[in-house]
């Protein structure tokens, strides 16, 4: 038995998202949809996010288990895509294991929605929410996923975590083209009990081709994840991690074009907001990482090779908001972007890379030992001109208390020329808030910018329509790097 729920815990698993509304994403729920503890509530639940009663299994006992696993004798056991849990013994446990089915045909069947509410009287020991998600998932070509959570408790606690992975590998003549989605979304909202949010979001792209097949290769990745977590006075603790690994290798004695999360009308490649509500004597504590590796390879003896990485709507994306009363809060959040392109050949070599960056950290209460540190780290590899490189980070923190200090650290390396930027800086080691930026474009970061319609027509002969006016607009137009920082 994974969890013990000592009161009546509410429980509903759906596998099926096609019939469920947008509005069963809602970031901030209604405290009313605690109260599951009937059929008639439960029905009423399920008919305002579209799914009716009969289409469920109703699970009624001390034990009750949902998933591909039944833990055995004494328990209610299920492998149906929609259920409900009902558990009235002081010992009993209501436990979701939502392993999606791994269907590249139909991508709907890969998601889950979880949503528990535990009620309890005050005789109670204090109940725990526990739910995982955990598609798993291999193919060449295309996939998505996504795991969905709602929980609510009075005192009790609220665990739920989801652990994504996809791998794809391709190469023959009819894999050319991968593209991979996932998507985590988790709510929490208790009394006084505490939320434990963890999210590890993973997709490994691997493309080989060699002669003769078509030595076109394309990758894109993307990935959303978002943490809300709300009590009254326990702890919110939140963990993401979102991880990306793609690799191109082409042989060829044709044209080799080789693309990596270049489709800009996604989005970007990485987004993940977190937001943490509570108050004393509970604490806030977040941990965010992103990480994107590129590897391209092209091999062809005359003939011309294109390389592009990243999009300028495209790479990283943080958000973390923390409110509190006067307990010391934490929030580390890390980016990092790694793009190398080889080429071997004596034809034309056009190479672009573009790593936009923007980070994240608002504090609101605590005191003034407040932790929030945002990295962002930028390495691009190309052989330097006549290729292009051009990364763009953005990085904020935020305290409204007296003498909390918050940090932000940038760093860009371009073809082995390093440029730092960061907030506090030396010459003025006590500026509270941060907002700073910079943008380096290669084959060295610090040099002067040449005129913006001189820029304009260099990104249209690097083929990097994608790269948006965003960047632009915020720069300095006569000067590469801008650096920015000071109380807010």
């Amino acid at each position: 038995m994974k969890r013990k729920i000592t009161s009546i815990i509410v429980g509903l698993f759906l596998l099926i998202m096609a019939a469920v509304p947008a509005a069963a994403n809602a970031a901030l729920p209604d405290r009313s949809e605690k109260d599951l503890s009937s059929l008639p509530a439960i029905e009423a639940y399920l008919a305002s996010i579209g799914v009716g009663m009969e289409s469920v299994v109703v699970q009624q006992g001390p034990l009750n288990y949902a998933g591909p696993l039944c833990p055995g004798d004494g328990w209610n056991c299920t492998a149906a895509n929609a259920v409900v849990q009902i558990s009235t013994a002081t010992s009993g446990a209501n436990i979701f294991d939502c392993l999606p089915a791994v269907n590249a045909t139909f991508p709907a069947l890969n998601e889950c929605l979880i949503v528990q509410s535990s009620v309890l009287s005050i005789a109670d020991p204090a109940p725990t929410n526990y739910a995982t998600c955990g598609p798993d998932m291999t193919d060449s070509g295309k996939s998505k996923s996504k795991c969905t959570f709602r929980q609510t408790s009075k005192k009790g606690n609220n665990y739920a975590e989801a652990r994504a992975r996809t791998t794809q590998r391709g190469g023959g003549p009819a894999d050319t083209t991968q593209s991979a989605t996932q998507d985590a979304n988790i709510t929490q909202m208790s009394t006084t009990g505490s939320n434990t949010a963890k999210i590890t979001e993973t997709i490994e792209q691997t493309l080989n081709t060699g002669r003769p097949d078509d030595p076109t290769q394309t990758q894109n990745a993307h990935q959303t994840a978002t943490v809300y977590q709300q009590s009254d006075s326990g702890n919110n603790w939140s963990y993401v991690q979102q991880t990306q690994f793609q690799v191109e290798n082409a042989a060829s004695d044709m044209a080799i074009t080789q693309d990596q999360n270049t489709d800009s009308t996604s989005g970007r490649n990485q987004v993940a907001t977190v937001t943490q509500i509570t108050a004393d004597p509970g604490a806030n504590t977040s941990s965010l990482g992103h990480l994107i590796t590129q590897r391209q390879s092209a091999d062809c003896p005359a003939c011309p090779v294109k390389q592009s990485q990243g999009s300028g709507l495209g790479g990283q994306s943080g958000k973390v908001t923390q409110t509190d009363g006067t307990v010391t809060q934490t929030t580390d959040a890390t980016q990092n972007e790694d793009q190398l392109q080889d080429a071997d050949t004596t034809g034309t070599w056009m190479r672009s890379q573009l790593g936009p960056q923007d980070c994240c950290g608002d504090q609101f209460g605590g005191t003034k030992f407040n932790h929030n540190i945002v990295k962002q780290v930028s390495k691009e590899v190309n052989g330097g001109l006549p290729g292009s490189t051009i990364s763009d980070q953005s990085g904020m923190c935020t305290e409204n208390v007296m003498f909390a200090q918050c940090e932000v650290h940038e760093s860009i390396i371009q073809n082995g020329t390093p440029h730092q930027n960061d907030c506090p800086s030396p010459m003025n080691p006590s500026e509270g808030s941060c907002t700073i930026s910079q943008f380096c474009t290669g084959p060295t970061c610090g040099e002067a910018l040449a005129p913006l319609d001189a820029l304009v027509a260099m990104l249209h002969t690097s083929l990097l329509d994608g790269f948006t006016a965003r960047g632009l607009a915020l720069q300095n137009p006569s000067l590469v790097v801008v650096r920015s920082g000071g109380v807010t």
